[in-house]
């Protein structure tokens, strides 16, 4: 069994059609159907259907499929790998929480361009529950979230400490605040929602009847600001707002309110020169 019959296959499989396989491959027909019934033979088993308008898979063709294409994925990796192992370049495609993306990696992502200019760079934003998948799937390369994971085929590299604290925009006493004003929050699957219904329940004040739900940290603070209701988000977020008189923090004695702030990605994740520069750049 080779890449190349192993390419033949994948290509008939998803062409429905060998002579249509043969066609995208630029590759005779006969030569193509040669391959694959050497590859039935080895295998010992019938990997298509053949029928008047081409061929389908049958069941046990269907499981050599999935294995060829995560076989054919890792040969591409490792010839990428052995190119990159010492010249940082290729695509990293990153997610992060909000709070991170607007506060930390602006100075951490300009840092690493400079360093590795031929890396190109994505960033998406969204809340923890959302990257874990994303990250398992393949389409993430790493994810800034709140920890702990504890995801067995995930590592965890910390990125920093920070804690929640309640905001709003007028005096008043947090306890107050917490059962008398509009809350702002982030959607169920947040973090910080999380952690803000654990204060709640700790207090037994309902939550569900007083939250106003946004999904933008730019429109909570805004609305914070303009006094629509109070929040629970990252000093790292309000602390200038504070300083500034635009927001008050309220004080309480808070066990839910410490977070830390890390890095997570696949624990098989190849460590070409572009994915070790950026685990140097966040422990430093």
């Amino acid at each position: 069994m080779d890449l190349q019959t192993l390419r033949f296959f994948i290509a008939a499989a998803e062409a429905g059609s060998l002579s249509a396989a043969a066609d995208s491959m630029h590759y005779a027909q006969s030569n193509l159907s040669s391959r694959i019934r050497q590859l039935e033979e080895e295998i010992g088993e019938q990997l298509f259907y053949r029928h008047k308008r081409g061929v389908i898979l049958t069941a046990k063709g269907q499981v050599l499929y999935e294995y060829a294409q995560r076989v054919l994925k890792l040969s591409d990796e490792a010839v990428t790998v052995m190119r990159d192992m010492d010249h940082a370049r290729g695509k990293l495609a990153l997610g992060s929480l909000e709070a991170i993306a607007l506060i930390d990696l602006p100075q951490l992502l300009a840092a690493y361009h400079k360093q590795c200019p031929d890396v190109s760079l994505s960033l998406q934003t969204d809340m923890n529950d959302v990257f874990l998948s994303r990250i398992l799937s393949g389409k993430l390369d790493g994810a800034f979230v709140c920890g702990p994971v504890n995801h067995p085929s995930l590592s965890e590299l910390f990125f920093k400490h920070d804690e929640l604290i309640l905001v709003g925009s007028s005096e008043g006493q947090a306890e107050d605040v917490l059962s008398g004003s509009p809350l702002i929050t982030f959607p169920e699957g947040s973090a910080f929602r999380h952690h803000l219904e654990l204060l709640l329940s700790s207090r037994s004040l309902p939550y569900t009847d007083n939250l106003i739900v946004l999904n933008s940290l730019g429109a909570m603070i805004a609305g914070i600001c303009a006094g629509i209701g109070c929040g629970y988000l990252p000093r790292s977020v309000t602390q200038s707002y504070i300083e500034k008189g635009i927001m008050k923090e309220y004080p309480l004695e808070d066990p839910f309110s410490p977070l830390d702030f890390i890095f997570i990605y696949r624990k098989d994740r190849i460590m070409d020169a572009a994915f070790r520069t950026l685990l140097d750049s966040i422990r430093a």
